[in-house]
């Protein structure tokens, strides 16, 4: 007969079975806990942290933690006056909204060499940016924004100054693009105020923009790394471009590249080298159109060289500048 077991190894033995099922039980709970979910709504604000959940109760301090806690298409609320960067690119990379309400100062300081935002995003990824200040503070390097992919990007009610560089590079090489700017400073930068440069097609909208005291261009539109099936269209409305070193207003595109044209409406050239030039290197394809717009007080006031085309609807008004170069085509109100 085989020997029965005592009370103790009786004992000892329920306890390892009860311990297996509580394993069982915690392995099961654990197993099925959901990981924790993005916000729609994400904030950042001065007294936030960025291990917190970027509630509103709980905001994050930067704004890429935020942007790691939202989901895409989903929102960022800045709260209050600070800096929101932390010395580094802020980095996008899917479709979403930063928002400044208004009555304080959302900062990004640009580190040395690198730009304030840069934006890396899926082709139908929409991104949104108001209220923000980006400035350089002369540090080495610095450029503003920088758009390389995604579907579109709208900015508003932002201020964008000092840069070494470029404020705005909208370099995108998504096949079809859009770019759209209203009530904002692109000032005293070290290069172009703002420059697109896509290897697709573009559409852009500039409306109560100031270019101002850059050293570079104003604003260009520039087609020749897009290829001639493609289009680069701007239009530019209730405008300031002024001070600039080259051009105030720039259109460019080569032969065999994406033909070009800049409409500039209600606008002002003013104190630039060149107010407003049209470029076609090696053909024609660049065309600027002026609509009731000023150009006044510039080194040249137009020019349409190199197959360039200057358009006026006999509107402007067209004085106090040192000269001009090319023809201004006369083209009918419709």
């Amino acid at each position: 007969m085989s020997a029965q077991p005592t009370l103790g190894q009786l004992g000892a033995f329920l306890k390892l079975i009860a311990a297996f099922a509580v394993g069982l039980a915690l392995a099961g709970v654990v197993s099925t806990a959901p990981a924790q979910a993005q916000n729609q709504h994400s904030f950042v604000a001065s007294f936030g942290n960025d291990a917190n959940a970027c509630t509103l109760a709980a905001p994050c301090r930067h704004l890429q933690a935020a942007l790691a806690a939202t989901i895409s298409g989903g929102e960022i609320a800045i709260l209050d006056t600070a800096g929101y960067n932390g010395g580094t690119t802020v980095t996008i990379t899917k479709a979403v909204s930063i928002v400044n309400p208004g009555g304080f100062e959302a900062a990004i300081a640009p580190p040395s060499f690198g730009a304030g935002i840069i934006i890396n995003a899926g082709t139908n990824d929409a991104i949104s940016l108001r209220g923000l200040s980006i400035d350089g503070g002369g540090v080495a390097g610095t450029g503003g924004i920088a758009f390389n992919t995604g579907a579109s990007l709208t900015l508003e009610n932002c201020i964008i100054r000092h840069m070494a560089t470029d404020g705005i590079d909208f370099e995108s090489t998504t096949a079809t693009s859009a770019f759209t700017v209203s009530n904002t400073l692109v000032a005293d930068n070290g290069g172009r105020g703002i420059y697109l440069i896509p290897a697709g097609s573009i559409t852009a909208v500039f409306n109560r923009v100031e270019v101002n005291n850059n050293g570079n261009h104003g604003i260009a539109v520039d087609g020749q790394f897009s290829a001639g099936s493609n289009t680069v269209n701007a239009t530019v409305s209730d405008s300031v471009a002024a001070g600039n070193i080259e051009f105030g207003f720039y259109a460019f595109t080569q032969s065999g590249n994406a033909p070009t044209s800049l409409t500039v409406s209600h606008s002002i050239a003013a104190n630039n080298g060149t107010g407003v030039r049209a470029e076609g290197l090696g053909g024609t394809g660049a065309t600027v159109r002026l609509a009731n717009s000023t150009v006044t007080g510039n080194v040249i006031g137009w020019q349409a060289v190199s197959g360039g085309v200057m358009d006026s609807y006999g509107d402007n008004y067209i004085d106090g500048n040192e000269g001009n170069t090319g023809s201004l085509t006369s083209i009918s109100k419709q």
